[in-house]
Order: structure tokens, then sequence, then C-alpha cells
């Protein structure tokens, strides 16, 4: 019987690097032979998750908190049917977001409703890996990558969220380690393969 796999996420504001550091990972870990599989948030073949694409995008409109709490129905959906079957066969999972995000994004008199409400629906990860970058970077980064920008892609509400995701790396009930992304990207790379082996997850 396979050994059950584990489970890594990455949180941080969008153009915090996190799909550049998730494929450098999967890589290196496959170089191991370790078998990887790597999703993210929300997910965009599932039901909730195409509601939740077409709010992003504008083609539909939700309240903030009934957008939220789809987040947490499209990530039950998520784990239950992707993640945790992953996990179970023995690869190592790693999701480009999961509830930290849906806290970050938030108000802030409902951030420890939204923690602990996800916290009861699906398992906490074995790691979650922010990464912090101002959000004057986050937005620079977007607009030299991307022609589309997303309703959660202003400045003032990535400054709310980067509160938020600190909120959340102080509360949350799983292991966390904050990383500045603000730095080179193979450094960053080096930093979380030593955390990855400090914290005995390889």
């Amino acid at each position: 019987m396979n050994k059950k796999g584990k489970f890594i996420v990455f949180e941080g504001l969008d153009g915090s690097g996190k799909g550049t550091q998730i494929k450098k990972l999967k890589e290196y870990l496959e170089k191991k032979n370790i078998e990887v599989l790597t999703t993210c948030e929300h997910t965009r073949d599932l039901p909730v998750g195409k509601v939740i694409e077409a709010v992003l995008n504008k083609k539909e409109k939700m309240g903030n908190l009934a957008l939220q709490l789809a987040f947490v129905s499209d990530r039950r959906d998520h784990y239950d049917k992707v993640i945790g079957l992953a996990l179970e066969e023995g690869k190592f999972v790693i999701s480009d977001r999961y509830y930290g995000s849906t806290v970050a994004y938030t108000e802030d008199d409902k951030k420890q409703m939204m923690l602990e409400l996800n916290e009861e629906v699906v398992p906490v990860a074995d790691l979650t890996i922010f990464l912090d970058v101002s959000p004057e970077s986050a937005i620079e980064r977007i607009d030299n990558g991307r022609e589309d920008k997303t309703i959660f892609e202003k400045k003032k509400k990535l400054r709310q969220c980067r509160n938020s995701y600190l909120w959340f790396c102080d509360h949350v009930g799983g292991e966390v380690a904050m990383i500045n992304g603000n730095r080179e990207v193979e450094t960053i790379h080096q930093d979380i393969i030593k955390i990855l082996g400090e914290k005995k997850i390889i």
C-alpha cells in the first residue's frame, strides 16, 4: 500500500510568483522520483468553479459573501474529486491557492468565521507557503504579464489582501512558511527546498 502523499499549498497576491515557484518545485520533486500533481483554486472544470470564473470575469454578478461561500463549496468538491484521491495514491499535491485565499479576500469582520468554516469543511495542508510581495510589485508584474485583470487585481484591494494574508498566517491551524517573494526566483526556490527539509515534508 502506498504511503499517503503530502499536500503543499502556495498562497500570495496575484503576481507574487506562485506559478513560477510551483513549476520549479514540481521539477525538483520529480527529479527525486516523487510523483506530483499540481492543481489550483478556484477550479475551472467543476460545477461551482465555473460559476466563480464567470463572476470574476464580470459575466455574472454575486454578492461578496455568496462568492466566498461558493469558493468553500468548490474547495470541498475539489478536495473530494482531485486532491484527496491523489494523496491516497501517495502523490505530492501542490495547489496554487487554498482557503487562505478565501480568508484574504473576505471582509475583516468575517475573516474569523470564514477561517473556521473552511477548517471544518476541508483538511489543512501539510504546509502552506505564503509568498509575500508588496502590492506595488504585484501590480507591476500583473501589468507586465497580462492584458486582462479580474475584479481583485487592483492596488487598494491588494493592500487589504496582503494584510489579511498576514492575519491568516498568524491564525491558520496548520504549518505556514512566510517567504520574501521580492527576491530572485532561484533564491526563493532554494529557500522553499530548505523549508521543506526542515519541516520533514521531503
